[in-house]
């Protein structure tokens, strides 16, 4: 762990950041090259494509006042859900497409696309929305 990664952690530890702060600290990090500290990040991933370091479907709501939520699933759990859902059958598609849902969510291209998915929204009551894979 670097010396930065610890001091994040302290100042979270100590209330001096919130949880979101040091989450976008870490993320820049991590996204820093040190001197050679991330080649065996590097080494790891190196040959393989960028989706395959990808395991997690993230959910994250922050609400005012607390309350907060914080969801990570597996991506297996979630590509299997995506291959099940195609399995539906013709009317339940078109009813879910009355409803607004697009059935294309369900499509094979939909699941191989999902690693890349970056929803960042802030909504009117306060709410700071974003699900992306990690």
């Amino acid at each position: 762990m670097s010396s930065e990664t610890r001091k994040v952690l302290e100042m979270l530890a100590e209330g001096k950041i919130s949880t979101a702060d040091a989450e976008r600290l870490l993320e820049k990090l991590a996204a820093t090259p040190d001197n050679g500290a991330n080649d065996k990040e590097e080494k790891r991933t190196a040959g393989t494509p960028e989706a395959a370091t990808k395991k997690y479907l993230r959910v994250i709501v922050e609400k005012p006042g607390g309350n907060d939520v914080n969801v990570r699933l597996p991506l297996t759990f979630a590509r299997s859900g995506v291959k099940l859902a195609s399995l539906l059958p013709p009317k339940v598609l078109a009813r879910l497409q009355e409803e607004g849902i697009d059935p294309k969510l369900f499509s094979e291209q939909a699941n191989e696309t999902i690693d890349e998915l970056n929803v960042d929204m802030q909504t009117a009551w306060g709410k700071h929305i974003r699900v992306f894979c990690e």
